[in-house]
């Protein structure tokens, strides 16, 4: 479980409370949920990377934004840079299992800076429902791979609509299997807990044994906006499609003319990855984006 404890623990997942008979389902799919493979030819495998956390030995996702940044997800950057790999490729998990150091110096860069915005304050999420000012930029060294380039941002987020199908990717979790257990024959019950290997109701009495599975490769889906706040896009994932642990940080495209624009970055959604997702509205920060490249220049 510890391969995707950092998307995880720090998803900050909302809906998080299970109702006191829990509804038990099985959430699978071929893609990100419910999606498809991105292959190395396809548009959109250009612009998205995956971040590895060695000191977690966990994943998240990020859109290339320019030569050497990647925007992603604040909460994906909560460790030292040096601790951080950008990965290119479809499949993040072969990429650093290589032993081939020319094949390493292809796909793997070195993070050597890291910046996230100021209004992201975790200790505050439980009483702040919206805009948490989820977002950082990366800097990492070397150049792009061949066939590598930056995403182009979406100039006005005006153009986003509720019920405007859109589409997101990332390297996250593909399957979630839950079953229910009785939590009095769980070992560690509070480490089980805060791994996201168990879920439970506010009484403890109620609780699912959550497998998740699938990441490490890139993939795709779509979903609708549901709604609009100031600073964050939310999706419809209940028929499930949509994000799920270790898609942190990826981007969230509206389509135009056969374009595909980045507006959003994945940040967190329902614990079971099968109701709300949430997106950072990039667009809304477009002149903090700006202003922190320039200075980590």
């Amino acid at each position: 479980m510890a391969r995707i404890l950092l998307a995880i623990s720090l998803i900050a997942l909302v809906s998080c409370g299970l109702k006191s008979q829990p509804e038990v389902e099985t959430t699978t799919g071929t893609g990100i949920m419910g999606g498809t493979l991105v292959s190395e030819k396809a548009p959109l495998a250009s612009g998205i990377v995956g971040i590895y956390d060695l000191q977690d030995n966990a994943i998240c996702t990020g859109s290339l934004i320019a030569e050497n940044f990647v925007l992603t997800a604040a909460h994906c950057v909560q460790t030292k840079p040096s601790k951080l790999k950008v990965v290119f490729g479809v499949d993040v998990d072969a990429a650093m299992a290589t032993r081939e150091p020319d094949v390493l110096q292809e796909v793997v860069r070195k993070v050597v800076d890291v910046k996230y915005h100021d209004s992201y304050k975790p200790e505050e999420h439980e009483e702040k429902q919206s805009d948490w000012g989820d977002i950082a930029i990366i800097k990492f060294a070397g150049t792009l791979p061949a066939g590598y380039k930056p995403v182009q941002m979406l100039a006005d987020s005006n153009v986003l609509r509720r019920g405007t199908v859109v589409t997101v990717a990332g390297y996250g979790v593909s399957q979630v299997d839950v079953e229910p257990i009785d939590p009095k024959k769980v070992k560690n019950l509070d480490e089980a807990l805060e791994y996201g290997e168990v879920m439970c109701d506010d009484n403890l009495k109620n609780c699912l044994k959550v497998d998740m599975s699938g990441d490490g490769v890139l993939r795709e889906t779509k979903a609708p906006i549901s709604s609009i706040q100031m600073s964050e896009v939310r999706l419809d994932e209940s028929k499930g499609h949509g994000t799920c642990a270790g898609d942190s940080g990826g981007p969230a495209y509206i389509e135009q003319n056969g374009q595909y624009y980045l507006f959003g970055v994945t940040s967190r959604g329902s614990q079971l990855c099968d109701g709300v997702g949430v997106y950072t509205n990039a667009v809304y920060y477009k002149t903090w984006i700006a202003e922190v490249m320039q200075k980590m220049k």
